[in-house]
This record gives structure tokens, sequence and C-alpha cells, in this order.
């Protein structure tokens, strides 16, 4: 079981500036709508870490890039502008956070029992990836890997979406060789959270109107 401390996702309107910064210096994610078409996303600066939480919400939205702002009610946040197609994915995650109470939220995971980062994603072998599996070169290629048509090498899921190496009990068999993919994936991130809320149905906050509990 890993404990980790999550950001909670609000929603504010132009004119609550200060309530938006006040969250996200607080430690929360504040979706910031400049205008009914227009949104920033602020969170706090990213520490340079792997495993920080604002940087991997920002890098959901399809941004690599942020900038941390100087001056003003925002002073010392990092922001970026959500883009338009992604608009669903803020409203979503603020819906998802409306039903929880303060800017952080602790939240037990378990990862030996999920396991929904190892199905429907997939991972592409990076040269330190290549060089790590030389003792293993049969997991370089088929039926464990296949190259794309861009020439990237990527693991192969089963017909059900499921990575080929993960093990019945959630377990990876090749969790010593696994992808920098696998090794970075940020427990409690939005992309965590989305993945138990698409694979197992499990919602940390509110789910979406229409589910199946």
């Amino acid at each position: 079981m890993t404990r980790v401390v999550r950001p909670v996702v609000r929603s504010f309107g132009a004119q609550f500036a200060r309530e938006a910064a006040a969250w996200a210096l607080g430690g929360g994610h504040s979706v910031y709508w400049e205008s009914k078409t227009r949104a920033r996303l602020f969170v706090p600066k990213p520490d340079g870490s792997q495993t920080d939480l604002g940087l991997w919400a920002i890098l959901d939205l399809g941004r690599s890039r942020y900038q941390v702002l100087s001056g003003g009610a925002f002073d010392g946040l990092a922001s970026v502008v959500v883009p338009r197609s992604s608009h669903w994915i803020v409203k979503r995650r603020a819906e998802r956070d409306s039903v929880i109470a303060g800017p952080t939220r602790k939240l037990s995971l378990d990862c030996g029992t999920c396991g929904s980062c190892c199905r429907s994603n997939e991972v592409v072998l990076e040269r330190a990836d290549l060089e790590r599996l030389r003792e293993r070169p049969e997991l370089i290629r088929r039926p464990f890997a296949r190259r794309r048509a861009d020439g990237k090498i990527v693991l192969v899921l089963l017909r059900s979406n499921d990575c080929k190496h993960l093990g019945n009990d959630n377990r990876c068999g090749i969790y010593e060789l696994r992808p920098n993919a696998c090794r970075s994936f940020p427990i409690g991130s939005e992309c965590c959270l989305y993945a138990r809320e698409d694979e197992m149905g499990l919602y940390d906050g509110l789910p979406p109107e229409g589910s199946v509990l």
C-alpha cells in the first residue's frame, strides 16, 4: 500500500482570481476560466522530480512546457493554457473533486491489486530500455514487442488490452527489466486516477453522470 497526497481540482470563474491562486498555493490544482472559451490550469511550481503530480497533470493535457508567473495573484505558480480539446478533461476533474474538501487529499493505493496502468497503455521502448533488455533480446521482438510504422518499438498488448507481461496476480513478469515509462508512472496522478476509472470503475470522488457503480 502506497500513501500519496494528491491535489484536488477546483474550477473558478474569472472574478475569483484570488481564490483560484489560494487554492493552488495550498497544493491544489485550479482551473481558472478567463472567459467561457479560455481556461488556464494553475499548479504549484513543479519540483523537478519525475513524480511531481502537477507536472503530470500538465503532461496529461498534451502540454510539455509551462510558465511560472512572477507578480500578481498567481505569483510563483506554474500555468498552462488548457487546449480547447481538453476542456472536457479539466471540467471532469473538477466535477470529480467537487465532493472533496480542501486542496489536497490523502490517498492509499495498492498497485498490487490494481494493475490498471498495465492495460490499454502503449509503452514505447526508449534507448535505455533497449540497452537494459539486451540480456533478454527476445523481449524486444514479437511476440513481446513490435515495431510501429514510425520505427518505434512498443510492448505488445493482448486482445484483452492487457500488457503481455501482466500476470494474473497483477504482477509484472519483467519487473526488474521494466521500461522507463513503467518505472516512472506516477502513483496518484491524473493518468493513474483515469486508468483506475476506465479499467476498474474505481472513482476517487464523484463518478460521472450515468456511470454504473
